[in-house]
């Protein structure tokens, strides 16, 4: 049997830190206008340090791409500030017309971003639609909220399958079909058992004080700490259905006639890195967050499997060969990251 390409990170903290403590000042001295030098920075590191086999992935964006991007943005919120403060009314009816903007903002985002990225020469790309975008993205959680989020597992399974739908490896399409009760069955792990766990630990906990220490003071004392347990309950639900969407997903993921993806991360796991990364940052003064994203980041690749089945290099080949480098730079001097 065919040995497969492992997927590794071969970046360290070390050399992260570097990169970061010179894009963090350099980013304080010109009032924010280098972060976009330092975005590409950052990404290019990352892609570059992330192999299949002993081939890193690309990153081809450059700062004056994602500054134009960012000018845009601000310079629609200043208008929109400018309005609103003379204006109220107006600014309140223009308020609509952005959250009909944002599908198409997200959507200019992740083609920008798909494009960017390479692969042995062969870039990514993004073929997702306004109003696919825009149903995920305002009419999904809507009708989610309605049905008190019994629709919620459904959403996420259309969404990743629409996610890995709309890219593409050069010609090569990805497809993702992972069945919805298994979606369900997440949500329940993920969400409904630690609910209903955490929340009999708290209801114990306050009738255990009424009972044995008893007093209203004890009591209000305990019901203080209900925003953290809130909070509490939210992140680790969170991570939980997250990591286990995220393993469903790569599990059915597929490259058109080259490769499947495998992903195992472990929920506890991944908490207890976020958990004493969070942590370390805040000891640390944030001075140890480099380490952190490198470690978290690591750890997810490490994770990640694929399973070479066609000839890839067949289809690096046949991209390459028709790729124009005309078109290439047409299109990125086209490309422009519409975000903060």
């Amino acid at each position: 049997m065919e040995k497969q390409p492992g997927v590794n990170f071969t970046g360290t903290a070390k050399e992260y830190f570097g990169i970061w403590i010179v894009n963090l000042v350099l980013s304080m001295i010109t009032l924010g206008v280098y972060s976009a030098w330092a975005k590409v920075r950052r990404e290019t590191y990352f892609k570059n340090n992330t192999k299949i086999g002993t081939n890193g992935f690309g990153y081809h964006a450059t700062g004056g791409q994602i500054l134009k991007g960012r000018l845009i943005v601000v310079g629609v919120l200043i208008v929109l500030n400018i309005i609103s403060s003379f204006q109220p009314i107006i600014g309140a009816a223009l308020l609509p017309f952005f959250l009909f903007l944002t599908p198409w903002l997200l959507n200019k985002s992740m083609k920008f971003s798909a494009r960017m990225t390479s692969y042995r020469n062969v870039r990514f790309n993004w073929y997702g639609t306004y109003w696919k975008t825009f149903w995920f993205l305002v009419i999904a959680p809507f009708f989610g909220f309605l049905t008190l989020g019994l629709i919620t597992p459904l959403i996420t399974k259309s969404y990743y399958s629409y996610f890995a739908r709309s890219h593409s490896f050069g010609k090569s399409k990805f497809s993702c079909h992972p069945k919805t009760r298994t979606f369900y069955f997440a949500f329940f792990i993920g969400f409904i058992l630690p609910t209903i766990i955490i929340s009999c630990i708290f209801g114990i906990l306050l009738f255990s004080i009424n009972l044995f220490v008893g007093g209203y003071n004890s009591l209000i004392s305990l019901q203080s700490f209900l925003p953290m347990f809130i909070i509490i309950l939210i992140f680790l639900t969170t991570s939980i259905y997250r990591v286990l969407c995220r393993n469903l997903m790569m599990k059915s993921l597929i490259l058109e006639n080259a490769a499947d993806f495998d992903s195992n991360l472990n929920p506890i796991r991944f908490i207890w890195i976020s958990i004493s990364n969070l942590v370390a940052i805040i000891l640390s003064f944030s001075l140890l967050l480099p380490w952190a994203k490198i470690r978290m980041y690591n750890y997810i690749v490490s994770c990640t499997k694929i399973n070479i089945h066609g000839d890839l290099d067949k289809i690096v080949d046949e991209a390459n060969s028709i790729k124009s480098a005309f078109g290439e730079e047409l299109a990125e001097s086209q490309d422009i990251e519409v975000s903060i």
